[in-house]
């Protein structure tokens, strides 16, 4: 790809232009699908998934490389991104995209770049709220190297890179042991995801009273800011994740880790988090994060969520309004920052969503295996993930979360599930040094780009919507279904944004 050339002779550089191939990775069922999740003949409409069902397969992850060898008789998808800088002149650019084989130029294809008069902050100055969950434990497992070594931090930051163009606006950490801990319906307990998170905060015991090691969760938040992360910082978990309450802690007279039940609420729940929370809040001070640091929970019910917060204002006060819940819009009274399920997206009404956002608290929405339509599964179609930042915006909510940015099995290309819908799990890959995209990061990554531009238009027209861009949330959003949504409708609907911002 060379160079483009505007109409005045104004030049684009092709060097700024990245060429991906999208690799195909097998459809597999889940677990989750027999009991409650989406499933696949519910997501897939079947024409985004190829092959002779031995097995059926997917394009998703976008591979970077020089070359890539194709099969005879096999299609090889290409994936574009230009990168713009904010000083190219507006207009029409014109250039050619050469495809080579064995060293032969095999075609040439026209390429047109229109350029507007607009542009999009950089991603930390996104008023998006994004929050996804990354695990960094499947880093270090998936590229073979010791968990927390040198070389594991050094991924982490490329991860974490990753992120931070997208303007995550959450460094999500570990303060227990396998927050994710899961019962199961069958009687197991285990971990919802292949690799079970660690706790970044050492909890020991020396029989009278708890210590506590932030050194590993200090490095991991530093670690993430210097990378561009935040400013906010989540901390999971008080409360288990679909499961009995427990403790992890090193027993510091034999030197062995410990796992104990405990009762919410209960006398030795009391005196662990009772030690926990205190010390937590002195630590966070001292380093000038308690501002941005939440109390972090995953779908935990009102009841339960209500002894937290009591418990809380009890024994550390300062987190009163430091407590962050993705789950029902039962708990929006504890929760500070809110991110409610998609189940619960229409009682949370733009009048309430104001109503929280003058109090300061923050209000997304998310997804996970379920709905089926709109989401960011393997085989959802491209277009969903684009979408989900506009229902974002026709909704007037901050931003949007997802629980699982990397929670990948020991070998995402060939068996891409563990339990969850495929895709459920992750937005990425695994690459050769770090993240490898796919179609439905990409296409997310676009909807926030839209999102920023409406936010935009919407300052400029003085907080209000105009008809006009009424007309283009309603457009882009008016059918939730990516099977039979005209893509256009983006397209279209990110014009009139465009038009708007331009005149």
């Amino acid at each position: 790809l060379g160079d483009l050339t505007g109409l005045d002779g104004s030049k684009l550089s092709g060097a700024g232009t990245q060429v991906r191939f999208v690799k195909y990775v097998p459809v597999q069922r889940s677990k989750s699908e027999v009991d409650w999740s989406a499933t696949i003949d519910q997501v897939s409409s079947g024409k985004e998934v190829s092959g002779d069902r031995n097995p059926d397969v997917v394009g998703d992850p976008l591979e970077e490389g020089s070359s890539v060898d194709v099969p005879a008789y096999a299609a090889q998808p290409l994936w574009f991104t230009f990168h713009i800088p904010k000083t190219a002149k507006p207009g029409t650019y014109t250039g050619t995209v050469k495809v080579n084989a064995d060293g032969r130029t095999q075609s040439t294809y026209p390429l047109t770049i229109e350029v507007a008069d607009a542009s999009v902050p950089d991603p930390k100055d996104y008023s998006f709220f994004f929050d996804v969950w990354a695990q960094p434990e499947t880093m270090a497992k998936n590229a073979g190297v010791k968990l927390w070594s040198d070389e594991h931090w050094k991924l982490i930051d490329k991860y974490d890179r990753d992120l931070a163009s997208r303007g995550q606006k959450v460094i999500n950490t570990t303060i227990v042991d396998n927050p994710w801990h899961h019962q199961w319906s069958l009687g197991t307990r285990e971990s919802q995801t292949a690799t079970p998170y660690t706790s970044m905060v050492g909890w020991a015991w020396n029989g009278k009273t708890f210590s506590f090691d932030f050194s590993r969760w200090d490095k991991y938040v530093e670690t993430a800011r210097r990378a561009g992360l935040g400013p906010d910082i989540g901390a999971f978990s008080m409360l288990a994740f679909q499961d009995q309450e427990h403790l992890t802690y090193t027993d510091t007279s034999t030197g062995k880790t410990v796992y104990e039940n405990v009762d919410l609420g209960g006398d030795r729940w009391r005196q662990a988090w009772g030690a926990f929370l205190p010390a937590f809040e002195k630590h966070v001070k001292a380093k000038g994060w308690l501002d941005h640091t939440w109390l972090s929970f995953d779908e935990r019910p009102i009841d339960t969520m209500t002894v937290v917060k009591n418990f809380v204002h009890e024994v550390a006060p300062a987190f009163d309004n430091r407590i962050s819940v993705a789950g029902s819009i039962n708990t929006e009274g504890v929760a500070s920052n809110l991110s409610v399920d998609w189940g619960g997206i229409d009682a949370m009404t733009k009048e309430k969503v104001e109503e929280r956002r003058k109090a300061g608290k923050i209000t997304t929405f998310y997804v996970y295996g379920s709905p089926a339509h709109p989401n960011t599964l393997s085989y959802s179609p491209a277009v969903e993930s684009r979408m989900l930042p506009w229902i974002s915006a026709q909704r007037d909510l901050d931003g949007f979360l997802r629980w699982s940015y990397n929670s990948w099995t020991s070998d995402p290309f060939n068996q891409p599930v563990h339990i969850f819908t495929q895709g459920d799990e992750y937005l990425v890959y695994p690459g050769k040094d770090g993240p490898m995209s796919s179609i439905r990061w990409e296409q997310l990554k676009e909807g926030i780009e839209d999102y920023e531009l409406i936010a935009q238009l919407r300052k400029k027209d003085g907080g209000t919507d105009s008809d006009a861009l009424t007309e283009a949330l309603t457009t882009a959003t008016r059918n939730l279904d990516g099977r039979t949504k005209d893509v256009n409708d983006i397209e279209t609907a990110r014009a009139a944004v465009v038009r708007g911002l331009t005149s």
